[in-house]
């Protein structure tokens, strides 16, 4: 219901990939090696035999990235990413291919937990590297230009690096980024690279800034419609901003990009944006709104990173995140940002870190503060534990056996506030959707919420009410006092 499994051609050949894997795909093609996509379930018509190499990417191969590593903490169970990769790996006819000679090259996003070093603290990693006879070679970067490289060497038999990192100084430009082939995931069609914000615990902001001109935008576009996609998702680290070279909105960019996506998409989304981008030219939403919202469109969604509701952990942490504006102003930011948003059509994804290597309750009242105020606020509210990326990879995973009573607060409230809000949000979700599959589709969504509410009352996981009662500084909320948003120059 969650997932269901991709139709392919019977070549294996799937209507729908993973958008990295089409760049990586359109790259080799395009420098004359015969590369295909192919389903895993289909990988035995290509090996022992046919396959020289084997290039496998994944987004979170062994579900470590923050939000496998919570839902798998709090349930107990192993993330179906790590299964369905480990069963891939593990398939009888990809080890007697790899025992005759295959190479297994591997990259992606989620690339860093085959590494070496994160096998060296993970035992369990090392142990199935070890069973299906190590990986060859690792490419961590961007590798939509170097894959040919690596490629070459592989097919003619040359020894291949252990673990190759690729600098933000080697990364593609523009030019050097090819045109995908075929259809993406949920037609996701990237807009540009990169983030200046600098975030210690983000690995996004080590790229490059780069943002694709609207002709090469709209060629992607069109292998999607092509393809029968007739809705889509812009991605980027920061869909607002598109076309600039600071942290300054653009309208005269934003605009035609939106107009774009929505001649060719029925329904389009957008990946990313950020709290202070939106709030320094909040005057842009509702022309976008315009834009999107039609007869076959009534919202649209995207991820919002909030992390926390603590200014100190945002001086401590994440100072980018808040610029142009002061750390001070955060909290306030993000709550009328939430208005914004829900006025403008927008539900939106929120995520936030638990246990920061700087985090202290304080910091987690804060937070919690936060979430009262976001009580009427249509979206969903996602705490995730700590994961050391970026410039914090030396510092401690954070785990289920570490979670404070604090921090388990926060979670209850955010899945009380999950429950409360789904209903609406699957309203909205099937409202464009006919037909009775649709309709059956709901009425099971409806049924799952429905069923982790019980559950989550009955083992006393959801308050009745937000906690609301007192701040932390003793005060009701909503005789909190205000922090001023000044109208900024966006410097």
């Amino acid at each position: 219901m969650f997932y269901p499994t991709m139709k392919c051609d019977d070549e294996g050949h799937p209507l729908q990939a993973p958008y990295g894997l089409r760049k990586i795909e359109a790259s080799l093609a395009d420098a004359g090696f015969d590369a295909a996509i192919i389903h895993p379930s289909y990988l035995h018509q290509y090996m022992p035999g046919k396959a020289k190499l084997l290039l496998v990417s994944g987004h979170d191969y062994l579900g470590l990235n923050p939000p496998s590593t919570t839902f798998a903490g709090i349930m107990k169970k192993d993330p179906l990413n790590r299964v369905n990769f480990m069963r891939m790996m593990r398939q009888p006819h990809v080890l007697e291919a790899h025992r005759n000679g295959m190479k297994i090259i591997a990259g992606g996003p989620s690339v860093w937990q085959l590494s070496k070093s994160t096998r060296e603290k993970i035992k369990w990693i090392d142990d199935f590297v070890r069973e299906i006879g190590g990986i060859d070679c690792i490419v961590e970067g961007e590798a939509d230009y170097y894959v040919r490289e690596i490629v070459k060497k592989g097919l003619k038999g040359e020894p291949l690096p252990e673990h190759i990192v690729l600098t933000p100084k080697e990364a593609p430009t523009v030019e050097q980024i090819c045109i995908m082939r075929g259809a993406s995931v949920n037609g996701l069609t990237e807009i540009g690279r990169g983030c200046p914000r600098g975030c210690s615990f983000c690995s996004v902001t080590q790229r490059p800034m780069r943002w694709y001109p609207l002709e090469k935008i709209e060629e992607e576009i069109k292998v999607n419609v092509k393809n029968g996609i007739t809705s889509g998702v812009l991605h980027s680290d920061d869909i607002y901003f598109y076309g600039t070279t600071n942290i300054t909105p653009r309208e005269e960019k934003l605009l035609p990009l939106m107009k774009l996506g929505k001649k060719y998409y029925k329904h389009l989304g957008w990946s990313h944006v950020a709290v202070a981008s939106l709030m320094t030219k909040p005057e842009i939403l509702p022309k976008i709104r315009d834009i999107l919202i039609d007869e076959n469109q009534s919202w649209w969604g995207v991820e919002i990173g909030m992390e926390t509701g603590s200014p100190r952990l945002i001086t401590e942490a994440m100072p980018g995140k808040v610029a142009p504006f002061k750390a001070s102003q955060w909290p306030e930011l993000v709550v009328q940002c939430a208005g914004m948003l829900n006025d403008n059509s927008v539900y939106p994804a929120c995520t936030f870190i638990v246990g920061l290597p700087q985090e202290t309750e304080e910091d987690i009242i804060k937070t919690l503060d936060m979430f009262d105020d976001l009580w009427d606020f249509k979206a969903i509210l996602v705490p995730m534990f700590f994961v050391p990326l970026g410039r914090l990879t030396e510092k401690e995973w954070y785990g289920r056996k570490m979670v404070t009573e604090r921090q388990k607060e926060l979670m209850c409230l955010a899945l009380a506030h999950g429950v409360r809000q789904s209903h609406a949000l699957l309203d909205a979700f099937f409202e464009e959707k006919k037909g009775f599959s649709n309709l059956a589709y709901k009425a099971a969504f409806a049924r799952f919420i429905d069923f982790v509410a019980f559950i989550g009352k009955s083992k006393g996981l959801i308050p009745d009410h937000k906690r609301g009662e007192k701040t932390s500084d003793g005060s009701p909320p909503e005789n909190r006092k205000k922090v001023p948003i000044p109208t900024t120059s966006g410097r």
